[in-house]
């Protein structure tokens, strides 16, 4: 029987806190991904479709607060690459539409979030309150441990706007993070950090740059997963990549950046491209 409680809220988030950074305010921890990205049109009888791969990792800080709470902040960046050489890419040719479309990578600088034993979260207007309970599974010395992510927002890419970019009104994507790591490293009181590899997979709308524009249909992502402890144990690529493109995304946001608003996909893109119209 593991010493952690895993049903109490409070003891569940600073478990996870652990495993996903560092108890540590002053530590940053960077966690590595890479595999694979594949799509398929929904009015079509074709099966789904590998269409690039992928590999990037996130750095983040985590902070307590008052209440139990921690603020975690991360920085995320990702690059698109050739499915069978991994050779990164600045231009793919979209094998569903035969466009030719100037990849993007995902780079958001900012990207943050406050977790409590007890959340609070809008569901469609009714402010609901449940505790922090992501499940855990204990099997023997290891212990895996699940956190999802189900949104369905409107789409900030209005289609009048960005006719090729936008997939449409609203935006409904699924994130599921698996990770395992030894419970004795969850358990010890004397580590602030437990190592972990695992698995990212993510459901969404087609990206702004595959200029599917409102063809229906999804992406998926399947990744691999590792936490890392330093730049110097990351791929000899992508560290070069990242030195050359995105240097500042090798440290993690600071305690006095909380409250930016946060960085995503959708933003990035509109913030640096116009709209296509041919």
């Amino acid at each position: 029987m593991s010493t952690v409680n895993f049903r109490d809220p409070a003891q569940n988030l600073r478990a996870f806190v652990k495993l996903l950074g560092d108890l540590n305010p002053e530590k940053e921890v960077l966690s590595w991904f890479g595999g694979h990205v594949f799509g398929y049109v929904a009015d079509t009888a074709k099966a789904p479709q590998m269409l690039c791969g992928i590999e990037g990792f996130g750095v983040l800080r985590c902070i307590p607060v008052e209440g139990g709470k921690y603020r975690i902040l991360n920085r995320e960046l990702a690059y698109y690459s050739n499915p069978y050489t991994g050779e990164f890419l600045d231009v793919w040719k979209n094998p569903l539409n035969g466009a030719e479309c100037e990849v993007h990578p995902i780079h958001n600088h900012y990207v943050a979030a406050e977790l409590s034993p007890v959340m609070k979260m809008d569901f469609e207007g009714t402010t609901k309150e449940f505790p922090f309970m992501p499940p855990w599974r204990v099997m023997g010395d290891d212990v895996f441990q699940t956190f999802e992510v189900h949104t369905s927002y409107p789409s900030p890419m209005k289609p009048a706007v960005w006719p090729r970019e936008s997939p449409g009104e609203f935006c409904r994507i699924s994130e599921i993070f698996q990770r395992t790591a030894k419970l004795a490293e969850i358990e010890d009181d004397s580590k602030t950090s437990a190592h972990y590899t695992g698995t990212w997979t993510r459901v969404g709308p087609w990206l702004p740059w595959m200029l599917m524009g409102q063809v229906p249909g999804n992406i998926l992502y399947r990744t691999d997963m590792k936490k890392l402890y330093s730049v110097g144990e990351l791929p000899a690529a992508l560290r070069a990549r990242t030195e050359q493109r995105h240097p500042d995304f090798f440290a993690a946001p600071q305690a006095s950046d909380w409250g930016k608003p946060n960085d995503s996909t959708w933003g990035t893109y509109m913030a640096e491209c116009k709209p296509k119209t041919t």
